[in-house]
């Protein structure tokens, strides 16, 4: 049993030793990974003062300055691998979570059922480019959303509806006044709305230079060549981490389109007013305009076009990233093109109601997000049939299709709380009286209005659900007591054996997220039967009607009077997310309880290439896991026993990096993993990457591997393997040690102490006594292969 006495071990083992000795034989090197909560290096290592010896401020390894190092077990050097500030170096990169949809997008790029590397035959082959295609889609029409919304603003409301009442609008905003006042050169429509297409503009511009300067940081390390390639473990690929080429085309083809977005809003209400003013296709401006609509359509279909183009390769990739490129710089020159068009003097031409094209453009879009989730959906079902390699995937193989929908749920929230505060604030509303007569009557589309209610029901779902949580908590609670008190041997009616079993119940809590997902995409069914209802009956609009209109009695004026005021609520709601998501990342990024709090699930979502999204935040991992197998590379050839220590999220980053090591380290590496998510967290939300195949590979590839958790662990469990034995049936086993540590180590205070042992949960598990035992055997291990 773990903590109890070995001869093959060092007499009681401690967590901390130091020793000024030298080694004999081999150099024996415990490297450890930490999890998403990060911290100093001296803190890593347990000692102060630390050094840096490889790598540079956002990623490093670090030793101690003394003589002797830092030692788990005597004759055994720690060295730790620091990645924290790839993800929370810099309180700027808290606005990272605004974009959480495009991480939820690519995200779901990878939580597929199945995985290529298995397709057998043509029909799981064309499901899987399907299921490619699909989320590439779905995260391009987030980034038309985006740029909508930025257009909504800066196009719609102060461009064209504000100009449109020049003397209220002067009134309301009186910065405005260059632009809406009727003597002002600049209030004619077109050019109103080329500078107000400088916003939409800025915002492509701006996430086209952090995506840049991102790769160029993060994705410039490449790891030894030649690693062991194994189809039961896809991260074995060569240049697995290396996304570059992929990433370079898909930003092309992003930017394109956005710009060409911006371009056919520009290009629309032109055209329109051209043809209404009686003229043909073929003569004057009109023809001009037609021209243009013709090539942007054009050049935007085939940007859109090669998204779904799948990835065979750097030189394919590069290939397409050239042709990309083209059409990329012929949209920006076509839509030089259109903005002269638009700013072409037309004396009779005034704008009225809202921007025509854009409430189209966003119906259409929300439209075809809509068919690529069922799309996505069929294909996902699709892979989970014909490959049931894990029956425990969450959701039944849906997680992929879940995890897309909510992206582009939220991506639409954002966007539509991001126009709706515009319109608020631009009008001088109030949220609760939008109708006041004092307001600027600037509006935003009906689409928008639509997703502002989808705030309420999210609420209502979210509080319905925080109901339910701590209900299954207290039963879980008491389900716990009876095993609490038969391992501790004390009374039900003692309040430690509460918080231990509550706390036991809380480490069990995770079971629930896919639940918790389906809950959170519930709104949809109402939401839609609503749209539906009102396109094709026309009694309930979203939104408040205007004051002058009469308000039928009976069910159908209720429905609509609660509809309208659930749209303010949330308005209110949607203002809050927005101004609620930047505090979390703030906080998230400079306060390390909260980073803590919300960590998990964001180092998760960027842990992933940018393989469907390029304008998402960073993977740490294309940056850490070259750099990782380089420096194990490295000491192994000259001579050293490497025990790779990971603890949460840093246990699959040493997985990923023991999958790249090169054919002469493999069984000369061990592995301690903690605390680890791999299999409860990464084997059921990404089959196709990680499970027990996978661990089974990754198992033979390693001298020795001990994995240490705890009931009351939220994020750990046991690691199951999945053996092949020769041309016999698989054997299932479980990667050791099957039992969990006991939390807390004790009940009552420890001889010499006032204070009963923490729960320690998902924290500290390097000071258990258990860790030193598991290091020691790993290394054992270790010297058994190399003698």
């Amino acid at each position: 049993m773990l903590g109890m006495s070995d001869p093959a071990l060092p007499p009681e083992p401690v967590a901390l030793v130091t020793s000024d000795r030298p080694c004999p034989g081999p150099e024996r090197v415990e490297l450890r990974v930490h999890g998403v909560a990060g911290g100093t290096a001296e803190e890593l290592l347990d000692v102060e003062p630390a050094m840096r010896v490889a790598g540079d401020g956002l990623a490093g390894f670090f030793r101690w300055r003394g003589q002797g190092g830092a030692e788990t077990v005597p004759g055994v050097r720690r060295e730790i691998f620091a990645w924290g500030n790839l993800t929370s170096g810099s309180s700027s990169r808290a606005l990272w979570l605004l974009l959480l949809p495009f991480m939820l997008l690519n995200l779901a790029y990878w939580t597929r059922p199945g995985g290529l590397d298995r397709c057998q035959g043509g029909g799981r082959h064309a499901a899987d480019h399907v299921y490619d295609g699909s989320v590439r889609l779905l995260a391009l029409s987030l980034t038309v959303l985006i740029t909508l919304a930025a257009a909504g603003i800066g196009m719609d409301l102060v461009a064209w509806q504000c100009t449109a009442q020049a003397e209220a609008c002067v009134r309301a905003r009186p910065w405005l006044t260059f632009l809406a006042a009727p003597s002002s050169p600049l209030s004619a429509p077109g050019t109103a709305l080329i500078l107000g297409a400088l916003v939409p503009v800025s915002v492509v511009v701006v996430l086209w230079c952090l995506s840049r300067r991102t790769e160029r940081e993060y994705e410039v390390v490449r790891g030894p060549a030649c690693p062991v390639t194994s189809d039961a473990a896809p991260l074995s690929r060569p240049g697995f981490w290396h996304n570059g080429e992929l990433l370079a085309r898909l930003r092309s083809a992003h930017i394109a389109v956005a710009l060409g977005t911006v371009a056919v809003l520009l290009l629309v209400p032109a055209l329109r007013h051209d043809l209404a003013e009686g003229g043909s296709v073929l003569s004057g401006l009109s023809s001009v305009g037609t021209v243009l609509a013709a090539l942007l359509g054009t050049v935007m279909t085939a940007s859109a076009g090669s998204v779904v183009v799948p990835g065979a390769g750097p030189r394919h990739n590069g290939r397409v990233d050239r042709v990309c490129r083209m059409l990329r710089d012929a949209t920006v020159a076509v839509g030089v093109g259109v903005a002269a068009y638009t700013a072409w003097p037309r004396p009779s031409w005034t704008p009225s109601d809202r921007l025509p094209g854009h409430g189209a453009t966003l119906n259409a879009l929300f439209t075809g997000q809509g068919l690529l989730v069922l799309v996505l959906l069929a294909a996902s079902m699709a892979l989970y049939v014909s490959d049931r390699a894990d029956d425990r995937s969450a959701m039944r193989g849906t997680a992929g299709p879940a995890t897309a929908a909510l992206g582009a749920l939220l991506g639409g929230g954002f966007s539509a709380a991001l126009v709706y505060q515009g319109s608020l604030w631009l009008s001088g509303c109030d949220a609760l009286t939008p109708s006041a007569t004092a307001c600027l009557e600037v509006a935003p589309p009906t689409a928008y209005s639509w997703l502002q209610l989808a705030f309420t029901l999210e609420a209502v779902i979210a509080l319905l659900v925080v109901a339910v949580l701590a209900t299954a908590l207290r039963r879980a609670t008491r389900a716990h007591l009876p095993a609490v008190t038969e391992h501790y041997a004390r009374s039900v009616r003692d309040r430690r054996t509460w918080e231990i079993a509550r706390a036991r119940a809380m480490g069990r809590m995770t079971e629930a997220l896919p639940a918790v997902m389906a809950a959170l995409l519930a709104p949809t069914a109402p939401l839609v039967a609503l749209v539906l209802y009102s396109a094709f009956s026309g009694d309930v609009i979203a939104g408040p009607r205007p004051a002058d209109t009469a308000v039928s009695g009976g069910i159908g004026g209720l429905a609509r009077e609660t509809v309208a005021l659930m749209v303010s609520v949330g308005s209110i709601l949607g203002g809050a997310a927005l101004l609620g998501v930047a505090w979390v990342g703030r906080s998230a990024y400079r306060d390390r309880p909260t980073r803590q709090a919300v960590g998990a699930l964001w180092d998760v979502g960027t842990f992933w290439p940018r393989a469907a999204h390029p304008l998402a935040p960073p993977s740490y991992a294309e940056r850490a896991v070259p750099q990782l197998t380089a420096r194990v590379a490295r000491m192994v050839r000259d001579g050293a026993d490497v025990v790779l220590s990971g603890h949460s999220q840093g246990s699959v980053l040493a997985a990923a990096t023991i999958w790249q090591l090169p054919q002469d380290c493999v069984e000369r590496v061990g592995l301690v993993t903690h605390g680890s998510p791999l299999d409860r967290l990464y084997a059921r939300y990404f089959p196709a990457y990680f499970g027990p195949h996978a661990f089974a590979d990754l198992r033979r590839r390693v001298s020795g591997w001990r994995n240490l958790w705890r009931v009351t662990d939220a994020f750990a469990d046991p690691v199951r393997t999945m053996e092949r034995s020769g041309g016999g049936p698989d054997v299932p086993g479980v990667v050791p040690p099957a039992e969990p540590l006991p939390d807390p180590r004790a009940y009552d205070p420890p001889p010499g102490e006032a204070l009963r042992p923490r729960i320690l949960a998902h924290s500290r598990y390097t000071d258990d006594p258990a860790y030193a035992e598991s290091l020691w055997k790993v290394l054992n291990d270790a010297g058994g292969h190399r003698g």
